[in-house]
């Protein structure tokens, strides 16, 4: 038996979320000039950031047009001959990404591939064996 000395001790235990990987294919990193951009517009053009079979994340100036819904992306290399025009896409997320002294709006888009075709999708498997430099 421990004697009260008139202190009260409290133990805070801390709560934690632990989140689940929602993704199914692992992330690549790409070539440093690996691009992309959303159709019909050419709009929100950015560099991609990390890529798989299953989608990608990109980021880019914000340009007063948010990423929202569905959409066609085009994915390709500067400099190079690879570029795959239209690929159905679901836009995920779109957020604004905060750094210190930044003059512009940069954002970052998730992106998941959407019914590719058969030719789209051994495009993108080329693109992910060929033109990644291994995992994010």
């Amino acid at each position: 038996m421990h004697p009260f000395d008139g202190r009260l001790t409290i133990s805070l235990v801390e709560e934690t979320t632990v989140e689940t990987e929602q993704r199914k294919f692992i992330r690549l990193l790409p070539q440093d000039l690996t691009f992309a951009v959303i159709r019909p517009h050419f709009s929100n053009l950015g560099k991609v950031k990390d890529i798989s079979r299953g989608g990608m994340a990109y980021e880019y100036i914000f340009n007063e047009t948010q990423n929202t819904g569905d959409a066609e992306i085009d994915i390709f290399l500067s400099g190079d001959s690879f570029y795959l025009p239209r690929i159905p896409s679901k836009i995920i997320y779109d957020t604004k990404i905060v750094e210190k002294f930044q003059s512009v709006e940069t954002r970052r888009c998730g992106v998941q591939f959407r019914d590719l075709t058969e030719e789209q999708a051994a495009e993108l498997d080329l693109f992910l064996k060929s033109h990644t430099t291994g995992t994010a």
